[in-house]
């Protein structure tokens, strides 16, 4: 079923109404961007809960990784043309935290919540909107349980 005007290039359609986000596409899109721009890199945000780590609404963190998600982030970290931003709404402390857990694991976040690199430019103010490439996210339709294993692959491609 495809609504007329909906036309996101991120998105899946799909007979049953239901949309959700084609990882694989907007990784394809955003490497096909690079080269075609010249860009030395792309920019990534990722979430943590229910993205990367299931969700523990308790009173300490399990860091119950979903499956493969260790490894695809391991794959980004040790790329030099992905910038990795930690995208979460927890505080300064726990993000602190996470960056070194994570930093444990082999999993390197370069920024969290900004991206110094892109400032203003002619058209835009990414001053007060982070700019990124690729968005990792629960809230955006990324679906923990299967996405990850297609990043992987994706990755591999570029």
């Amino acid at each position: 079923m495809q609504r007329k005007g909906f036309g996101n290039k991120y998105v899946q359609h799909s007979n049953s109404g239901i949309y959700r986000m084609d990882i694989t596409k907007a990784f394809e899109v955003a490497f096909n961007r690079k080269k075609e721009k010249n860009w030395e890199k792309i920019y990534v945000v990722v979430d943590i809960h229910d993205t990367i780590l299931r969700a523990c609404y308790e009173n300490e963190e399990t860091y119950d990784y979903y499956p493969y998600a260790r490894e695809a982030l391991q794959l980004m970290t040790n790329r030099d043309d992905i910038c990795m931003i930690l995208w979460s709404g927890c505080y300064d402390e726990q993000m602190a935290m996470y960056r070194s857990r994570f930093a444990e694991d082999g999993i390197r976040f370069d920024y969290a919540n900004e991206n110094p690199e892109v400032g203003k430019t002619s058209f835009q103010n990414f001053e007060v909107k982070l700019y990124f490439n690729v968005g990792i996210d629960d809230k955006f339709g990324f679906e923990a349980e299967t996405d990850w294993v297609k990043m992987i692959e994706v990755l591999g491609r570029f």
